[in-house]
């Protein structure tokens, strides 16, 4: 039998890693875990993270395309619309909204190089 996992880190890549490194630590208020040139962590829940990687020191490479989304499950997504945007955060797009047979609420933001994080306050457990 596999030993439980201790953990989750999803990486992403930018052009300008030290722009992306600001607005995780002060715009989304991640605790950030490991800051070395080319790579910094940032603890966003327990046991899950996530990592930005700089264009040259990366095992994939920053694209234009960003077929990833970043969802952070919080206990209050309207207090984090207000944070995020009182930060300066881009959050003009979307207020938050329920969802339809999801029982959610939950608005979507862009970090600096365009990865959608979308923030999810699920009001039972994966709303299920």
């Amino acid at each position: 039998m596999l030993a439980q996992s201790e953990g989750l880190i999803t990486f992403l890549y930018y052009e300008d890693v030290e722009k992306a490194a600001e607005f995780y630590r002060e715009t989304m208020n991640f605790e950030q875990v490991m800051d070395r040139e080319w790579v910094k962590i940032f603890k966003v829940s327990g046991g899950a993270h996530v990592g930005l990687v700089n264009a040259e020191g990366g095992w994939h490479k920053p694209s234009e395309e960003k077929p990833v989304m970043l969802s952070v499950m919080v206990s209050d997504a309207d207090e984090w619309h207000r944070r995020i945007t009182s930060m300066g955060g881009r959050t003009d797009l979307e207020a938050p909204k329920d969802g339809g047979e999801i029982k959610m609420r939950a608005f979507r933001t862009w970090d600096p190089e365009g990865y959608v994080i979308e923030i999810v306050e699920f009001k039972t457990p994966y709303g299920l």
